[in-house]
């Protein structure tokens, strides 16, 4: 792992990349938030680190700069001593995940760097659960409007993807007309009739529903539809009258 450290105390400096060594952690010194911005451009940063003697200043123009930008997300903790004691009042308005104040220990500082990690892990699978889904073979991404078969990417409408997210999202289940033609079309079911029945039959093309899936989008008559999904067993193994023998 890579960690930025942003002090311009280099006793500091060297005292947390000494505290973090035993956890296989490569830390980075910034003197400045300018150059930690810089260095984000060609650089990936597991964790951000900032010296609470730099937060008023450099921290909060990182944390800024962090907010608006994905890729600068990263989980960070403020250490040391704070110029002003109720600045600790407000760092976590700041956007920071965790602090260690004053004099610390490596087992400490660990501690709390594995807390925040964890943290940033379950927020990330969180993301993920709301914005992903895998059925079968298939892959499907609500942030880019993605459907992948075995990897391979299959273009669709935006509404195609739409009506295919709500069938995917509940495999097993009973999707009524109205709960497409309201999700995706935002109007009533028999409005929307033969728009639906031509885009069931559109994602049924496109995706290659079926046996060849294992994954399969059946109707049921004048009401929805219902995707099912195949269990897939493993094929018996055949065994040796000498080994039918031994069991015996």
């Amino acid at each position: 792992m890579k960690f930025a450290i942003l002090t311009s105390n280099s006793a500091s400096f060297e005292y947390v990349a000494a505290c973090l060594s035993p956890q296989d952690v490569t830390c980075v010194r910034f003197d400045d938030a300018l150059a930690l911005l810089r260095a984000r451009r060609t650089e990936v940063f597991d964790v951000l680190l900032i010296d609470a003697q730099l937060f008023s200043n450099a921290g909060r123009l990182v944390l800024s700069w962090r907010e608006c930008n994905a890729d600068m997300h990263w989980p960070t903790l403020v250490f040391g001593h704070f110029v002003e004691r109720e600045a600790i009042r407000n760092i976590f308005d700041a956007g920071i995940d965790d602090f260690v104040a004053g004099h610390f220990t490596a087992d400490e500082l660990c501690a709390r760097v594995h807390r925040i990690l964890r943290s940033a892990e379950r927020k990330t699978q969180d993301a993920d659960a709301g914005t992903r889904i895998a059925v079968g073979p298939y892959r499907l991404c609500r942030l880019t409007r993605t459907a992948m078969l075995r990897g391979t990417p299959i273009r669709l409408t935006a509404r195609e993807f739409a009506t295919a997210w709500l069938l995917f999202s509940s495999p097993g289940a009973f999707v009524s007309r109205q709960q497409i033609a309201s999700a995706v079309w935002g109007t009533e079911a028999s409005l929307a009739e033969r728009s639906i029945e031509q885009h069931i039959y559109k994602l049924r093309k496109k995706l290659g529903l079926g046996d060849a899936t294992g994954v399969e989008l059946k109707t049921i008559y004048s009401l929805g539809y219902q995707l099912t999904v195949q269990q897939i067993s493993e094929p018996s193994r055949n065994v040796e009258p000498s080994q039918r023998m031994l069991a015996a």
